[in-house]
């Protein structure tokens, strides 16, 4: 299973977000000194890129803590399924898992027996495993390969181009074209034309975070 198949398409796409937004916010500092240090232009591309490793494996870490949370608040559904003392505590966990999503636009009583046909579903189910270590590292493995691949394209124009301004043109390039395909490839609708205006509007989200938190100091 891929790792949208984990923790969603969305979620999925934000990681690669994250990437190139923090990736630029640092290589951003660089913007109007094109005759700074090497090193110091080596220091700020690798602290760039070390920022989005370890965002990449902190992120990885929560998604799997957060799925095993899931996996376990599931299992205490089924079993208050299967009971017939504990019928009413399973309405009532699956209603807070229910009532915020697509469901909300029912009215109550309709959900109220939507949720009651569930509970009767998820009597004859088998509660679910515990996460496995594949699915632990896929998740990890694959946020981490996400943020510090997007982090690493960002920056690698630093070390192959010398001119500073050169390399920060093509680096904010590579993002813009990274935060476009998020966009383009997460993009609910099938139309090419849908999937381009949602591919800029990321774009644009993301260059205006990136801003805000180079203007805030971050």
């Amino acid at each position: 299973m891929a790792l949208a198949d984990y923790i969603g398409k969305f979620w999925a796409g934000a990681e690669v977000m994250y990437g190139v937004i923090i990736a630029m916010t640092f290589t951003s500092v660089l913007r109007g000194y094109p005759a700074v240090f090497e090193i110091v232009i080596t220091r700020v591309v690798y602290a760039a890129l070390f920022c989005c490793i370890a965002w990449g494996i902190a992120d990885g870490l929560f998604y799997f803590w957060e799925r095993g949370y899931i996996i376990r608040r599931e299992n205490k559904i089924i079993r208050f399924s299967q009971s017939a003392q504990e019928n009413e505590s399973a309405l009532s966990l699956i209603g807070e898992e229910l009532d915020d999503t697509i469901l909300r636009n029912i009215p109550p009583e309709n959900r109220l027996l939507l949720y009651q046909k569930l509970v009767q579903v998820l009597s004859g189910v088998d509660a679910r495993e515990k996460i496995s270590p594949h699915e632990a590292m896929t998740i990890i493995l694959g946020t981490f390969i996400l943020s510090a691949g997007a982090g690493l394209i960002v920056v690698i124009p630093f070390f192959v181009i010398h001119d500073v301004e050169q390399a920060l043109l093509l680096s904010n390039a590579l993002g813009i074209l990274l935060l476009f395909g998020v966009g383009y490839f997460r993009a609910l609708d099938r139309n090419v034309l849908p999937r381009v205006l949602y591919g800029f509007v990321s774009s644009l989200i993301g260059i205006f975070i990136a801003g805000i938190t180079v203007v805030l100091g971050g």
